[in-house]
């Protein structure tokens, strides 16, 4: 009876020796399951920012060139002058014009 006893506390020391080891294996293992995971969602993303620039590109509007363009920063300039906003007048040459019809216009003679 008492090699049992001796044996036992042994045992257990050994066991308790390997406890840290085999905690530092877990960890080992949940640290690949995480790089995976990692990789997989990083693949993912990539794709997902690939879809959207084609989708947004394809919804891109044809007319989107240097036509309207130049519409757009007319129309910004426009803005800018003192007393002509969209809706209003201006006792100016622009008087019986909009906005938009006289962005075309500045467009139309910087095109030519």
């Amino acid at each position: 009876m008492s090699r049992g006893r001796n044996k036992n506390p042994g045992m257990k020391k050994v066991g308790d020796d390997l406890e840290p080891y085999r905690r530092l294996v877990e960890l080992q293992k949940q640290m690949i399951e995480l790089a995976q995971q990692h990789e997989h969602s990083k693949r993912r993303r990539d794709a997902l920012r690939e879809q959207m620039v084609r989708e947004v590109t394809d919804r891109r509007p044809g007319r989107r060139g240097l036509r309207h363009r130049l519409q757009q920063s007319a129309a910004k300039l426009l803005k800018r002058v003192p007393g002509f906003a969209a809706g209003k007048t201006n006792s100016g040459a622009f008087s019986c014009y909009s906005m938009a019809d006289a962005s075309q216009k500045v467009v139309r003679a910087v095109g030519k």
